[in-house]
């Protein structure tokens, strides 16, 4: 009898085992796993990558970039001039006022009533409603010559009618001629008023107005 030999492949190489077969089989299987988890991972943490990047970049508690910028910060000092008067300011706002032979930063609060007006006000509701009201000027961080006189300030009402005004020192007496450099004067203005708005106005220089502060009076 001759001997078995076992079949070769055109190649000449041996013909494969059932479990070489299944090796084989098997480290095919394992290499396509770990290519397909490969490229799953590669695709999760691009992914990932770029919005992780984003979070971490901006700062907790930040405004976001796209709001509207404020055209003047809160508490900021705004500025006029003969050449820019400011006539809607805001009451309580400080003005640095640009005059011709100096300067001065003015703030006006007001008007004040004395709290016994509103209570009258809600006990007969068909009295008319008016009250004795108080502005405070403040003239602070002079330099130069800073005129003050009595006739510079006047009242506007939302009708255009001017109201008679008391202007004195805080004191109670003649306010003085001017603001020395560095010195801080306060006025007091005095003036009876009903509720509505109006607009306090300084003109220092003249009978141009360059400051005016708008308020709003509630006696309610």
């Amino acid at each position: 009898m001759g001997s078995l030999i076992a079949p070769q492949h055109a190649s000449g190489s041996r013909a494969w085992r059932p479990g070489s077969r299944r090796l084989a089989l098997a480290v095919a299987a394992f290499v396509a796993a770990a290519a397909a988890a490969f490229g799953i991972g590669t695709a999760v943490g691009s992914a990932t990558n770029s919005p992780t990047r984003e979070v971490s970049s901006a700062r907790y508690g930040g405004l976001p970039s796209w709001l509207p910028k404020a055209k003047n910060p809160v508490g900021a000092v705004v500025n006029a001039s003969a050449t820019h008067p400011l006539l809607q300011g805001i009451e309580g706002e400080t003005v640095a006022v640009r005059l011709a032979r100096g300067s001065v930063e003015a703030t006006a609060v007001g008007p004040a009533f004395p709290a016994a007006v509103s209570q009258h006000d809600q006990d007969d509701p068909e009295d008319p409603a008016s009250a004795p009201c108080t502005f405070t000027v403040t003239l602070a961080a002079a330099r130069g010559v800073v005129p003050i006189a009595a006739n510079a300030f006047s009242l506007l009402d939302e009708h255009g009618g001017i109201h008679p005004l008391r202007v004195t020192g805080a004191g109670g007496g003649p306010p003085p001629a001017a603001v020395r450099p560095g010195r801080t004067i306060t006025l007091t203005i005095k003036a009876t008023l009903a509720e509505g708005e109006y607009d306090l106005r300084w003109a220092p220089e003249g009978p141009r107005v360059l400051v005016g502060w708008q308020a709003s009076l509630e006696l309610d």
